[in-house]
């Protein structure tokens, strides 16, 4: 379950600039970016580990993206392996306290602001050893965890331990993700836009192009998609639509790891 809030925020890294030269991305323009640098795409797909809707559809899609799997679920190990034969990065999907939904919600091993800074590296720690070919992390609701530096900073510690880059799903607008992961030398990059949470395959495909758009305009960007009830067969379907299209623009899709470097 994902928390509403402000889209639009841009992504932290600094990448070559390409060019749309103030046009929009409608469907089936083609982009001409000839001589420009990479304009990089990566689409991370989030509650893997629960054999939802959509798991096959979506690992069956033939271009490159991160699966966020859930460390502690009842189908963690399952999905896992699917991701991995699929040939696609795996994430992990931090379970984490958000200050509007319940402590049930996130789970009995999530990240919570009245653990000790042991216990949360701990839990981290625990998220590697069931995903140790976890190639990142990224957020699951988790607003009161990005808001609090102190959780965080013990999150990010073990981040980098491991080497890994940290996804801030922007489930709030007064995150520190940016902060503390300076702070700690982690590699963050931020969500720049949401994808589903829609029955709307049309809606979907409108919110990839708004992502290719700033893949064109800024040379970056991440968009976060769904399996299961917020995602899964309607998002499988409007990527696979669209990710053709997007690529005659010019756009590569790229896993997050592959953007972080």
């Amino acid at each position: 379950m994902r928390e509403n809030i402000k889209t639009g925020i841009k992504y932290l890294a600094l990448f070559g600039m390409c060019f749309l030269g103030g046009r929009s991305l409608a469907a089936g323009q083609t982009v001409r970016v000839d001589g420009e640098k990479p304009c990089r795409l990566a689409i991370l797909i989030d509650d893997f580990g629960y054999c939802g809707a959509g798991t096959e559809e979506m690992l069956a899609l033939s271009i490159p993206f991160t699966a966020a799997v859930m460390p502690f679920s009842s189908c963690t190990a399952e999905d896992a392996e699917r991701v991995r034969q699929a040939g696609k990065e795996i994430f992990i999907h931090m379970p984490m306290e958000s200050l509007t939904g319940k402590r049930e919600w996130v789970g009995e091993k999530g990240i919570f602001r009245d653990m000790e800074d042991a216990a949360i590296r701990e839990r981290v720690e625990e998220a590697f050893s069931v995903l140790p070919d976890a190639a990142g992390m990224n957020n699951h609701m988790g607003s009161a965890i990005m808001e609090d530096a102190r959780s965080l900073s013990a999150v990010m510690e073990v981040l980098k331990e491991k080497g890994v880059p940290f996804v801030d799903s922007m489930t709030t607008a007064k995150s520190l993700g940016k902060a503390v992961a300076a702070e700690k030398g982690v590699a963050l990059l931020e969500r720049d836009v949401f994808l589903d949470s829609t029955d709307s395959v049309a809606v979907v495909k409108d919110n990839l192009r708004k992502a290719g758009e700033i893949a064109l305009e800024k040379g970056a960007a991440i968009a976060i998609g769904h399996v299961g009830p917020e995602g899964g067969k309607i998002t499988a379907q409007a990527i696979k639509e669209v990710a053709p299209e997007l690529e005659r623009a010019g756009i590569t899709f790229v896993t997050v790891s592959e953007l972080a470097k």
